[in-house]
């Protein structure tokens, strides 16, 4: 049956390439791979020995770092990731050696109205089920490693409500003396569970806690996560989830990851998400998945270590930031290519005819609901004035010094005027 991503749903478009997609082993040949680089997980999902890889191809030069970001999206998003692998399809038909890196998504957005976000139509990345459903268990590894301090912070605060600073020394402990109404961390998993928000815990009796107000947060928004996105290697992970403050003391001063020497233990449970995921395009070109912090609470960046071992292994590497240019390009810039020393050679800032419509004057669109008539009419005025909204993107772009290229991520219901 022939693909029409104009009638055909985005999982029908994925489970029909997904007949025909290289195995791993096709893919790591292809990329120049040693077998002992390549990590399989299954035939078509595989982390990758960013350590081996970026030791072998040291004196190698980097090719090409472009960031694919965007104007102010709608909440219906306006394609980055559809964008970031339409481009590497596009330059990988003109014979350029390619990849990218996206974002692991989250599984609260994908089960709720928002769905994967492995791109659309015949720009998206497969296998799509493991990539929407956990992947390798990276988001695990940070559930496990981000609770592996709650357990070790509420446990502190239950020995030291229970026991004496004497009997505490018996046990190679000292008061920490945290503050419950100062607990910076809560729980995590990976729904968006409301009615876990906001609760109370430890009501079972002094060995069942200390009772305390708590909270469930989404996995992705832990520390943790956003260490993953920036760390540079092993080291550099450890180190930073030792400064990760759980909450304060009741004269003010943090209290660390590092105080509970739970920090290395938490490193452990990572010592294996800190590889890069390698999936594919529809057309086959590599794809790196990593890490997947929020561009609103967090950084929005997938990894410097997945962008490193692309650049090293292509001649051109694209990577995603998240939200629009003015949050999600801005901490590239400011936080990512600062902690990596790498610097875009081209930004590509998506716009859609909806968004510019939508920042000129048109209604909200809403998720789940109906797009407002006002979407499949000619209406370049409303286009005209949502410029306005690109032209701050596009300045955001320049001040950091990289060069912008604008892409409309078009749609059949633009018209030839709306476009021009």
């Amino acid at each position: 049956m022939p693909i029409d991503p104009t009638k055909h749903a985005d999982w029908e478009v994925a489970e029909a390439a997904e007949k025909n997609m290289k195995t791993v082993y096709e893919l790591a040949e292809e990329m120049g791979l040693d077998k002992k680089e390549l990590l399989p997980h299954g035939h078509y999902v595989a982390k990758l020995d960013y350590k081996a890889i970026l030791e072998r191809l040291k004196d190698r030069p980097d090719g090409k770092y472009i960031d694919v970001t965007a104007i102010t999206p709608t909440p219906l998003g306006e394609g980055k990731s559809t964008t970031t692998i339409g481009l590497l399809q596009g330059m990988g038909k003109r014979g350029k050696h390619v990849m990218a890196a996206i974002r692991q998504p989250s599984g609260g957005p994908t089960m709720n109205i928002k769905g994967s976000a492995a791109g659309g139509g015949l720009s998206q990345c497969i296998p799509l089920t493991p990539f929407s459903l956990g992947l390798t268990g990276d988001i695990n590894a940070i559930m496990n490693a981000h609770n592996l301090a709650m357990v070790a912070m509420t446990a502190r605060m239950q020995h030291e409500f229970n026991y004496n600073d004497e009997q505490l020394a018996k046990r190679k402990l000292k008061r920490l003396d945290m503050n419950p109404r100062n607990v910076q961390m809560g729980w995590i998993m990976d729904f968006c569970a409301q009615a876990l928000r906001k609760m109370v815990i430890g009501i079972g009796g002094k060995m069942d806690g200390f009772m305390m107000e708590s909270k469930f947060d989404i996995a992705v928004s832990s520390e943790v996560m956003a260490i993953l996105s920036v760390a540079t290697d092993l080291k550099d992970f450890r180190e930073r989830m030792g400064k990760i403050v759980v909450a304060y003391n009741k004269q003010g001063n943090p209290v660390t990851t590092e105080d509970l020497e739970v920090a290395g233990a938490m490193t452990a449970w990572m010592a294996g998400a800190i590889n890069p995921n390698l999936m594919q395009s529809i057309e086959g070109q590599p794809v790196l998945v990593h890490a997947g912090p929020f561009a609103n609470i967090a950084i929005g960046q997938s990894s410097i270590i997945a962008d490193r071992v692309g650049l090293k292994l292509s001649d051109y590497h694209i990577t995603e930031s998240g939200f629009g240019a003015d949050i999600g390009y801005e901490k590239f810039w400011n936080l990512k290519c600062r902690y990596s020393g790498i610097k875009p050679d081209a930004v590509v800032i998506v716009a859609t005819i909806r968004a510019l419509k939508c920042h000129g004057g048109a209604p909200v669109p809403v998720p789940g609901r109906p797009i407002p008539a006002e979407y499949g009419e000619e209406n370049v005025e409303w286009v005209e004035k949502g410029c306005e909204n690109l032209i701050h993107h596009i300045n955001t772009v320049r001040k950091s010094g990289a060069t912008p290229v604008v892409c409309i991520n078009a749609f059949y219901t633009d018209t030839k005027a709306e476009i021009e």
